[in-house]
């Protein structure tokens, strides 16, 4: 797979709609496992799954007209109520019409996170960066290596034990083959997991996603280090451009290692059914 797409090809608006693409992709393919569900609409993505946690329920790529925004709303909303699911509905540069966000705001969604699109050029970027001395990387390859790898996903997003475990039994469904898009890799530190990222490669561009640490290793560079790693895997593979989304704390790492911020701003609206107590879905 290779992508003969660079950054300095596209506009700003081209990338804004590339990252917003990815992101559903990436969300899509995952969700279609055997514990999960992928609706592909005219007007929207929604993905379920049998994990009661916002992230692991989605509606994405919405576009409604301005005379039905609040009918269909309802509707889709109708499938998560009748099921009790927490869910993340985001709202990026295509969705539609312009004031979706206060219509969900008024079904009793909240703003949980607003994210930047960022991109990197694979053939400049800083691989230099320092690394933590006896940090080890390695991909996950089975199901052992899936364990270590939910270690700091579930600590650095704070999911409770039942949505990291059903994260990686989905996860996990897809299998080990090394030619599918996804790639999960796991830092290693005196035997321990601290750090992990998954890279998710679609027709013009690789993705970093699921980057987190745990509390003791955070500003240390494991995470940096994780990223470079699987930059330059994505660039040997023939891949020109990199992105991902980015939390305006986290931003910074990624633009020491040579990504640009783009005009793509994605935000995380979170709805819980009434009486369940509200966790954050905190982005992937």
């Amino acid at each position: 797979m290779s992508s003969t797409c660079g950054a300095t090809y596209r506009s700003t608006e081209e990338l804004a709609e590339m990252i917003e693409s990815h992101l559903v992709g990436y969300i899509a393919w995952l969700f279609s496992s055997p514990y999960s569900r992928v609706e592909h609409e005219p007007e929207f993505t929604r993905t379920t799954s049998d994990i009661p946690h916002a992230m692991c329920n989605y509606v994405c790529h919405s576009r409604f007209s301005a005379q039905e925004v609040g009918a269909r709303v309802d509707k889709i909303m109708d499938l998560f109520k009748s099921r009790s699911l927490p869910m993340s509905w985001l709202l990026g540069p295509s969705c539609r019409p312009s004031n979706l966000a206060e219509v969900l705001v008024s079904r009793g969604f909240v703003l949980d996170v607003e994210v930047v699109g960022m991109t990197i050029d694979l053939g400049h970027f800083d691989e230099d960066l320092p690394v933590p001395g006896g940090l080890t990387i390695k991909r996950v390859e089975n199901d052992n290596d899936v364990q270590q790898y939910l270690r700091p996903l579930g600590e650095g997003f704070e999911f409770p034990e039942f949505a990291t475990s059903g994260w990686g039994r989905v996860n996990s469904s897809h299998g080990f083959d090394p030619k599918l898009p996804r790639v999960d890799y796991v830092a290693m530190m005196e035997g321990k997991p601290v750090s992990c990222a998954t890279l998710f490669k679609m027709r013009d561009a690789a993705g970093i996603y699921c980057v987190a640490t745990v509390a003791e290793m955070r500003r240390k560079g494991a995470a940096t280090a994780l990223i470079i790693n699987a930059l330059r895997e994505a660039r040997d593979e023939g891949y020109s451009m990199g992105l991902l989304q980015a939390k305006t704390a986290a931003a910074g790492v990624y633009r020491r290692i040579g990504f640009l911020d783009q005009p793509c701003k994605i935000g995380w609206y979170v709805w819980h059914p009434p009486g369940l107590a509200r966790e954050s879905a905190a982005g992937i």
